[in-house]
């Protein structure tokens, strides 16, 4: 008897179950996690009642790792720091994975942990100071759930001590970039300069916090445990023109196809080129757009230390510019510093020329007496005072001498 049921139809259900029985068989999607779950020790019934107990179930390190990745404390970060937090523990697990738990209360500890700092992670700086970060917030995790008694990270020091506070963008720069690089990050470039936020913040503007005269948005990197800060910017005149531009060319969008289509979120304000929000490969195409321009030395970073600078030289004041960029008022002077110094050195000259004079125009003119006579090294010949050698302790002697008189 011929089936009812079309080819297409009984391909839809083989599809159907072969992706059902892919996901029954599938893997986690890290192996880290795997390796996580794996290894989530296992806690007898009434651990928690019995503090030993609990404490015995977690002998070495790659124990307490695995047991942190199945805590809440890392199930409440950003995914992007969870994975970069994987890495972290990945190398820190290769290193003291077998090592137990008591020895990192062992005196000793933190010296092994610095020279395996400094041996192996030293080549680069930022990575080493990351890695003991996340070494550690994890034996601190430790600490706060009694598995030990003292943090020996606690105390190693960061070896990374440069700063890009000096670094910014110069004029050149920024109009070759605006010259070369495709126009949806050329957009990027102009709103970073004109508001001084952080990559991550500019990328998830929506339209909501865009008024018209304002931009209003909460900062993502923050303390922990606290909100971010909030920031109010007035939008300059160059900036308003960008941000219509953007509107006109996303309903231009919308209006030719559906944002289903698109894959597009209609409410971000900086997207790709197809019109999509940017969750990932923004950095390797801004690195491309940076290459093509002939741009070096500079990050996305630096532009907010452009920000900072190019305000302080239009005369803002640095409360002003710390409460539009978020910044401390501190680091906004630290940064003004480093672009200033020099200025005011050159300030300083300037001005002290203009008051006063050392030197007459007619000793600079003729020259002093002798000016032009060669400088020759006199020493003195005449006698010298003799030297009487006295035998050890002769001062001692005459002292000695001098009181047996009468």
């Amino acid at each position: 008897m011929k089936s009812n049921v079309s080819w297409t139809d009984r391909l839809r259900n083989q599809v159907a179950a072969r992706a059902a029985q892919i996901s029954r068989n599938a893997k986690p999607s890290g192996w880290f996690d795997a390796i996580a779950r794996k290894r989530q020790p296992k806690l007898p019934h009434g651990a928690w009642e019995s503090p030993a107990s609990r404490i015995e179930s977690i002998n070495t390190v790659s124990d307490l790792i695995a047991l942190y990745l199945g805590s809440n404390s890392f199930f409440d970060l950003k995914s992007t720091t969870q994975a970069s937090y994987r890495l972290y523990l990945h190398r820190i697990e290769m290193k003291f994975g077998n090592l137990p738990i008591h020895a990192l209360e062992e005196r000793g500890a933190r010296t092994a942990i610095r020279q395996w700092r400094d041996e192996v992670l030293a080549s680069r700086p930022r990575t080493a100071d990351a890695t003991i970060g996340v070494f550690r917030m994890l034996l601190n995790f430790a600490l706060d759930e009694e598995y030990i008694g003292r943090n020996p990270v606690t105390g190693i020091g960061r070896i990374h001590t440069k700063t890009r506070r000096d670094v910014i963008w110069t004029d050149a720069q920024i109009a070759a970039f605006l010259a070369t690089a495709p126009r949806h990050l050329a957009r990027v470039l102009l709103v970073a300069v004109w508001t001084g936020q952080r990559q991550a913040d500019l990328l998830s503007l929506t339209w909501d916090c865009y008024d018209g005269k304002y931009l209003r948005l909460e900062q993502r990197k923050s303390a922990r445990g606290s909100s971010g800060r909030r920031v109010k910017i007035l939008v300059s005149s160059e900036l308003q023109r960008v941000l219509s531009e953007i509107k006109s060319e996303q309903r231009g969008q919308s209006q030719l196809s559906s944002p289903l289509d698109w894959g597009s979120d209609p409410g971000m304000i900086l997207t790709t080129l197809k019109g999509e929000p940017w969750r990932r490969g923004f950095r390797c195409a801004w690195r491309k757009a940076v290459a093509q321009a002939g741009v070096s030395g500079v990050t996305f970073h630096d532009l907010r230390g452009t920000f900072i600078t190019l305000s302080y030289r239009a005369g803002a004041t640095i409360r002003e510019i710390s409460e539009a960029s978020g910044h401390d008022e501190t680091e906004c002077e630290r940064t003004i510093r480093q672009h200033y110094l020099a200025t005011g050195a050159e300030q300083v000259i300037t001005r002290l020329e203009t008051g006063r004079r050392f030197a007459s125009d007619d000793w600079i003119t003729t020259g002093a007496p002798g000016a032009d006579a060669p400088l020759i090294e006199q020493r003195f010949t005449g006698p010298r005072h003799t030297r009487i050698a006295k035998p050890r302790h002769a001062l001692g002697r005459e002292l000695q001498v001098n009181s047996n008189e009468p």
